[in-house]
Protein backbone atom coordinates (compact mmCIF):
# COMPACT_ATOMS: atom_id res chain seq x y z
CA UNK A 1 0.00 0.00 0.00
CA UNK A 2 2.97 2.25 0.98
CA UNK A 3 4.93 1.34 -2.37
CA UNK A 4 1.56 1.78 -4.40
CA UNK A 5 1.20 5.37 -2.52
CA UNK A 6 4.73 6.51 -2.95
CA UNK A 7 4.92 5.29 -6.77
CA UNK A 8 2.38 7.09 -7.63
CA UNK A 9 2.91 10.45 -6.03
CA UNK A 10 6.59 10.24 -7.81
CA UNK A 11 5.22 9.78 -11.04
CA UNK A 12 2.51 12.36 -10.91
CA UNK A 13 -1.11 12.06 -11.02
CA UNK A 14 -2.69 9.97 -13.93
CA UNK A 15 -4.24 12.07 -16.83
CA UNK A 16 -4.90 9.24 -19.36
CA UNK A 17 -4.46 6.32 -20.14
CA UNK A 18 -3.94 4.66 -23.72
CA UNK A 19 -4.32 0.67 -24.13
CA UNK A 20 -3.26 0.83 -20.60
CA UNK A 21 -0.41 2.62 -21.12
CA UNK A 22 -0.31 5.98 -18.12
CA UNK A 23 0.43 9.42 -19.16
CA UNK A 24 0.69 11.05 -16.04
CA UNK A 25 1.40 14.91 -15.34
CA UNK A 26 4.76 14.46 -14.11
CA UNK A 27 5.67 13.42 -17.72
CA UNK A 28 4.12 16.42 -18.60
CA UNK A 29 5.78 18.44 -16.86
CA UNK A 30 9.73 16.85 -17.52
CA UNK A 31 8.40 17.78 -21.12
CA UNK A 32 7.94 21.46 -20.67
CA UNK A 33 10.97 22.02 -19.28
CA UNK A 34 12.89 21.10 -22.27
CA UNK A 35 10.28 22.91 -24.43
CA UNK A 36 9.95 26.04 -22.37
CA UNK A 37 13.16 26.71 -20.87
CA UNK A 38 13.56 30.98 -21.67
CA UNK A 39 11.30 31.53 -18.80
CA UNK A 40 8.35 32.03 -21.09
CA UNK A 41 4.94 31.35 -19.07
CA UNK A 42 3.41 28.26 -18.85
CA UNK A 43 -0.24 28.72 -20.13
CA UNK A 44 -3.14 25.91 -20.04
CA UNK A 45 -2.88 26.12 -23.79
CA UNK A 46 0.42 25.22 -23.12
CA UNK A 47 0.38 22.41 -21.15
CA UNK A 48 -3.06 21.00 -23.18
CA UNK A 49 -0.58 20.92 -26.51
CA UNK A 50 2.13 19.39 -24.41
CA UNK A 51 -0.83 16.61 -23.03
CA UNK A 52 -1.38 15.98 -26.73
CA UNK A 53 1.84 15.96 -27.93
CA UNK A 54 2.58 13.09 -25.21
CA UNK A 55 -0.15 10.93 -26.46
CA UNK A 56 -0.01 10.91 -29.52
CA UNK A 57 3.76 10.12 -29.40
CA UNK A 58 2.16 7.34 -27.42
CA UNK A 59 0.19 5.90 -29.60
CA UNK A 60 2.09 5.73 -32.44
CA UNK A 61 5.57 4.66 -30.63
CA UNK A 62 2.48 1.18 -29.40
CA UNK A 63 1.64 1.16 -33.36
CA UNK A 64 4.94 1.02 -34.40
CA UNK A 65 5.95 -1.93 -32.14
CA UNK A 66 2.79 -3.94 -33.09
CA UNK A 67 3.82 -3.53 -36.15
CA UNK A 68 7.54 -4.49 -35.70
CA UNK A 69 8.46 -1.35 -37.90
CA UNK A 70 12.52 -1.18 -35.67
CA UNK A 71 13.18 -4.09 -37.25
CA UNK A 72 12.03 -3.66 -41.11
CA UNK A 73 14.79 -3.05 -43.55
CA UNK A 74 17.51 -0.60 -42.07
CA UNK A 75 15.48 0.99 -39.31
CA UNK A 76 17.39 -0.81 -36.28
CA UNK A 77 20.66 0.99 -37.70
CA UNK A 78 18.55 4.33 -37.96
CA UNK A 79 17.23 4.14 -34.14
CA UNK A 80 21.10 3.35 -33.49
CA UNK A 81 22.75 6.11 -35.15
CA UNK A 82 19.82 8.45 -33.71
CA UNK A 83 20.59 7.56 -30.51
CA UNK A 84 24.40 8.34 -31.17
CA UNK A 85 23.67 11.62 -32.69
CA UNK A 86 21.37 12.60 -29.57
CA UNK A 87 24.20 11.53 -27.32
CA UNK A 88 26.75 13.38 -29.04
CA UNK A 89 24.70 16.38 -28.91
CA UNK A 90 24.34 16.19 -25.49
CA UNK A 91 28.14 15.69 -25.10
CA UNK A 92 28.61 18.48 -26.60
CA UNK A 93 25.97 20.57 -25.17
CA UNK A 94 27.77 19.60 -21.83
CA UNK A 95 31.18 20.39 -23.47
CA UNK A 96 29.99 24.10 -24.12
CA UNK A 97 28.31 24.28 -21.07
CA UNK A 98 32.31 23.80 -19.41
CA UNK A 99 34.20 25.54 -21.93
CA UNK A 100 32.17 28.55 -22.81
CA UNK A 101 33.40 31.35 -25.48
CA UNK A 102 32.96 34.55 -23.68
CA UNK A 103 32.27 38.22 -24.81
CA UNK A 104 36.37 38.64 -23.76
CA UNK A 105 37.52 35.29 -26.21
CA UNK A 106 35.50 37.24 -29.30
CA UNK A 107 36.59 40.11 -28.87
CA UNK A 108 40.07 39.09 -28.23
CA UNK A 109 39.86 36.71 -31.24
CA UNK A 110 38.73 40.01 -32.96
CA UNK A 111 41.21 41.97 -32.57
CA UNK A 112 43.95 39.85 -33.71
CA UNK A 113 41.99 39.18 -37.06
CA UNK A 114 41.76 43.05 -37.43
CA UNK A 115 45.33 43.25 -36.70
CA UNK A 116 45.99 40.45 -39.78
CA UNK A 117 43.65 42.37 -41.65
CA UNK A 118 45.88 45.29 -42.24
CA UNK A 119 48.69 43.31 -44.18
CA UNK A 120 48.78 44.44 -47.57
CA UNK A 121 48.10 40.77 -48.86
CA UNK A 122 44.42 41.70 -47.22
CA UNK A 123 44.39 44.53 -49.16
CA UNK A 124 41.54 42.76 -51.50
CA UNK A 125 39.51 40.23 -50.92
CA UNK A 126 38.57 38.09 -54.48
CA UNK A 127 35.35 36.49 -55.27
CA UNK A 128 35.92 33.34 -56.98
CA UNK A 129 33.95 29.84 -58.85
CA UNK A 130 35.24 27.14 -59.13
CA UNK A 131 35.11 23.34 -61.25
CA UNK A 132 36.51 20.08 -59.68
CA UNK A 133 36.40 16.79 -61.49
CA UNK A 134 38.00 13.97 -60.60
CA UNK A 135 41.10 13.72 -63.28
CA UNK A 136 43.15 15.76 -64.85
CA UNK A 137 42.19 14.51 -68.19
CA UNK A 138 39.26 15.94 -67.38
CA UNK A 139 40.42 19.07 -65.91
CA UNK A 140 42.18 19.60 -68.98
CA UNK A 141 38.98 18.89 -71.19
CA UNK A 142 37.63 22.06 -69.30
CA UNK A 143 39.76 24.09 -69.64
CA UNK A 144 39.67 23.27 -73.63
CA UNK A 145 35.97 23.73 -73.14
CA UNK A 146 36.51 27.39 -71.71
CA UNK A 147 38.99 28.23 -75.08
CA UNK A 148 36.17 27.06 -77.43
CA UNK A 149 33.63 29.60 -75.64
CA UNK A 150 32.03 27.35 -73.16
CA UNK A 151 29.86 28.51 -69.98
CA UNK A 152 31.74 28.44 -66.94
CA UNK A 153 28.79 28.32 -65.09
CA UNK A 154 27.34 25.42 -67.55
CA UNK A 155 30.61 23.81 -67.21
CA UNK A 156 30.50 23.75 -64.03
CA UNK A 157 26.40 23.00 -62.97
CA UNK A 158 26.94 19.52 -65.74
CA UNK A 159 30.65 18.81 -64.81
CA UNK A 160 31.73 19.72 -61.15
CA UNK A 161 31.84 17.00 -58.44
CA UNK A 162 31.47 19.80 -55.58
CA UNK A 163 27.35 19.88 -55.61
CA UNK A 164 27.59 22.95 -53.33
CA UNK A 165 29.18 24.98 -55.69
CA UNK A 166 27.86 23.23 -58.94
CA UNK A 167 24.65 24.32 -58.04
CA UNK A 168 25.70 28.14 -57.57
CA UNK A 169 27.21 27.72 -61.23
CA UNK A 170 30.46 27.20 -59.57
CA UNK A 171 30.05 30.17 -57.18
CA UNK A 172 32.72 29.43 -53.84
CA UNK A 173 32.36 32.79 -52.33
CA UNK A 174 34.40 35.67 -51.55
CA UNK A 175 37.47 35.10 -49.59
CA UNK A 176 40.89 36.89 -48.62
CA UNK A 177 43.72 35.30 -50.36
CA UNK A 178 45.49 34.53 -46.89
CA UNK A 179 42.65 32.62 -46.41
CA UNK A 180 42.75 30.10 -49.31
CA UNK A 181 44.44 27.13 -49.54
CA UNK A 182 47.70 26.93 -50.86
CA UNK A 183 48.59 27.14 -53.65
CA UNK A 184 45.32 29.21 -54.58
CA UNK A 185 46.63 32.03 -52.36
CA UNK A 186 49.34 32.63 -54.72
CA UNK A 187 47.83 32.03 -57.90
CA UNK A 188 44.24 33.83 -57.58
CA UNK A 189 45.70 37.66 -56.97
CA UNK A 190 47.49 37.29 -59.83
CA UNK A 191 44.38 36.27 -61.88
CA UNK A 192 42.95 38.82 -64.31
CA UNK A 193 39.31 39.60 -63.36
CA UNK A 194 36.77 37.46 -65.64
CA UNK A 195 39.39 34.81 -66.33
CA UNK A 196 40.06 31.28 -65.34
CA UNK A 197 43.67 29.68 -64.34
CA UNK A 198 45.24 27.80 -67.89
CA UNK A 199 46.20 25.12 -66.09
CA UNK A 200 44.51 22.28 -64.16
CA UNK A 201 45.18 22.64 -60.04
CA UNK A 202 45.55 19.31 -57.58
CA UNK A 203 43.82 20.37 -54.86
CA UNK A 204 43.13 17.12 -52.66
CA UNK A 205 41.49 14.30 -54.65
CA UNK A 206 40.11 16.58 -57.44
CA UNK A 207 41.85 18.73 -60.08
CA UNK A 208 40.33 22.40 -60.07
CA UNK A 209 39.83 25.17 -62.68
CA UNK A 210 39.28 28.70 -60.94
CA UNK A 211 37.83 31.40 -62.13
CA UNK A 212 38.49 35.11 -60.87
CA UNK A 213 34.79 36.30 -60.93
CA UNK A 214 35.16 39.81 -58.62
CA UNK A 215 37.17 41.67 -56.56
CA UNK A 216 36.65 44.48 -54.24
CA UNK A 217 38.73 46.19 -51.83
CA UNK A 218 38.58 44.76 -48.06
CA UNK A 219 37.30 46.19 -45.30
CA UNK A 220 37.28 44.97 -41.88
CA UNK A 221 33.78 44.43 -40.53
CA UNK A 222 33.06 46.57 -37.38
CA UNK A 223 32.87 44.10 -33.97
CA UNK A 224 29.07 44.23 -33.66
CA UNK A 225 28.60 43.24 -37.44
CA UNK A 226 31.53 40.60 -36.88
CA UNK A 227 30.85 39.24 -33.58
CA UNK A 228 28.01 36.15 -34.34
CA UNK A 229 29.76 35.17 -37.18
CA UNK A 230 33.21 34.94 -35.12
CA UNK A 231 31.86 32.94 -32.64
CA UNK A 232 30.21 30.11 -34.62
CA UNK A 233 34.22 30.02 -36.21
CA UNK A 234 35.44 30.31 -32.64
CA UNK A 235 32.67 27.47 -31.65
CA UNK A 236 33.91 24.83 -34.84
CA UNK A 237 37.77 25.83 -33.82
CA UNK A 238 36.77 24.10 -30.20
CA UNK A 239 34.54 21.64 -31.48
CA UNK A 240 37.27 20.34 -33.59
CA UNK A 241 40.27 20.71 -30.84
CA UNK A 242 37.56 18.83 -28.47
CA UNK A 243 37.06 15.82 -30.73
CA UNK A 244 41.00 16.00 -31.43
CA UNK A 245 41.43 15.69 -27.19
CA UNK A 246 38.63 12.58 -27.13
CA UNK A 247 40.53 10.32 -29.78
CA UNK A 248 43.96 11.37 -28.70
CA UNK A 249 42.94 9.72 -25.19
CA UNK A 250 40.93 6.91 -26.45
CA UNK A 251 43.18 3.89 -27.55
CA UNK A 252 42.06 3.94 -31.28
CA UNK A 253 43.61 1.27 -33.65
CA UNK A 254 42.77 1.79 -37.59
CA UNK A 255 43.06 -1.55 -39.11
CA UNK A 256 43.35 -1.18 -43.22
Amino acid sequence: MLSGSVHAQSNGTIIATLNGNKITTQQVDELLKLAVDDGTQVTPEIRQRITNELIIREAIVQEAKKTGLATKNDNALKLKLAGQNAIVDLWFADYFKNHPISEADIRAEYDKQLEASKDPKNANEYEIAQIAVATEIEATEMIVKLNNGNSFEALARQYSVDKGTAQQGGLAGWSLSGNLTSPLNDIVPNLSKGKATSKPIRLGANYYIIKLVDVRPFKFPAYEQAKNQLAQQMANQEREQAIAQVLKASNLKVIQ
